[in-house]
């Protein structure tokens, strides 16, 4: 970049040893609730083609390194290279992923299928074991297992985990260094202000009633035997009350064959993610470091007064987008969600009771 950009906001990418920071374009984004990051640059030099260009031979299937200020922001590799030049200009655009993308793109290849009695921790540790990367654990994870699962022949790896993890109530995501994250019931501490007139560059807020219902239905089966059978067991239903202003229901089948008490666990969180749809803010902040020393966290909780957005309550960051070019200087924007949404417990909107609460344990009928 620019000589003119200080220490904390020069973007560096590292490939085989060589270090590249002139960068005309910066894009990098953190996804706690998704499969990867993601990065994306351009370089691009209109004057005759300088010493520095033959250097950026980077290509694709190349690891990097990214630092922003110095601080480790991504470890991956790059994915795509798009190659432009006449005889005036030449352009380079270098995209890539976090390396959690290849272990969660590939389909389940285990032995037998077949993980009968298993938890999902378990089931996650073996699916992942081959690949790159940790599997992390964030909190506390349900701990029933599974009487009887199997996977799809060809299901991709992020599906099938993605898919048991809802019955369970587990969020499933990644990080930005590698780690594979079973995101479970946790606490986090608010970790940062956000305040308008002080560090908010700009907000956009939508507070919604469209995803949410006043009935929430999961209906199930599971086989059965001399104890148990008929209707008892291929008709399986629960309900959950919800909080939209006029009645509209949501009848959603189990994913896979499942007891009464697990039905009424996957409707409590289909009640739980839909009605944590209600807010959604963007925020934009200046520079990369919250407070001047750390980069922003996916994950993190931060506290947000807005009085013109009707805002002051905790969020939950779900996406960190950090950004440099010549029209919008250096940047971050936080995607910010209600924390249930993400299985954090903490304090919604603590003390004020005119603003949406965070969802209990609701009544199950």
């Amino acid at each position: 970049m620019p000589a003119a950009y200080p220490s904390s906001e020069i973007c560096t990418l590292i490939v085989n040893g060589q270090r590249f920071t002139d960068w005309e374009t910066v894009w990098i984004e953190h996804r706690w609730h998704d499969a990867y990051a993601f990065f994306r640059f351009t370089a691009a030099e209109r004057d005759p083609m300088p010493k520095y260009w033959t250097r950026l031979q980077f290509k694709p299937g190349d690891t990097c390194t990214i630092e922003l200020g110095g601080q480790p922001a991504l470890t991956g590799m790059i994915s795509d290279r798009e190659t432009s030049y006449d005889a005036n200009n030449h352009s380079v655009q270098l995209v890539g992923k976090s390396n959690t993308f290849w272990g969660y793109k590939s389909s389940v290849d285990t032995k037998t299928g077949n993980f009968d009695g298993k938890t999902f921790e378990q089931v996650a540790r073996e699916v992942l074991s081959k690949y790159s990367g940790s599997v992390k654990t964030i909190g506390t994870l349900n701990p029933l297992p599974f009487q009887r699962l199997q996977n799809e022949k060809g299901e991709l790896t992020w599906a099938f985990l993605e898919r048991i993890a809802r019955p369970r109530g587990i969020v499933l995501g990644a990080d930005a260094i590698g780690n594979f994250l079973l995101i479970g019931k946790h606490t986090f501490p608010v970790s940062s202000q956000l305040i308008e007139g002080f560090n908010i560059k700009s907000c956009k807020c939508l507070i919604s009633h469209n995803y949410t219902f006043q009935e929430y239905n999961v209906v199930s089966q599971t086989a059965g035997n001399d104890d148990s059978h008929g209707s008892t067991t291929n008709e399986i239903n629960c309900k959950v009350p919800g909080t939209a202003p006029l009645f509209c229901n949501l009848t959603t089948p189990a994913e896979q064959p499942c007891s009464k008490p697990e039905t009424c666990d996957r409707a409590q969180n289909e009640y739980k993610w839909n009605e944590g749809t209600i807010i959604t803010a963007v925020v934009t902040v200046y520079g990369w470091l919250r407070g001047g020393k750390d980069l922003w966290k996916a994950g993190d909780m931060v506290h947000i007064k807005s009085p013109m957005a009707m805002l002051d309550m905790d969020l939950k960051i779900r996406t960190v987008t950090f950004e440099q070019n010549d029209r919008t200087g250096t940047q971050t924007t936080l995607e910010l969600v209600a924390p249930w949404l993400l299985n954090d417990g903490g304090e919604f909107n603590p003390g004020n009771p005119s603003a949406p609460q965070a969802p209990g344990t609701a009544a199950i009928g």
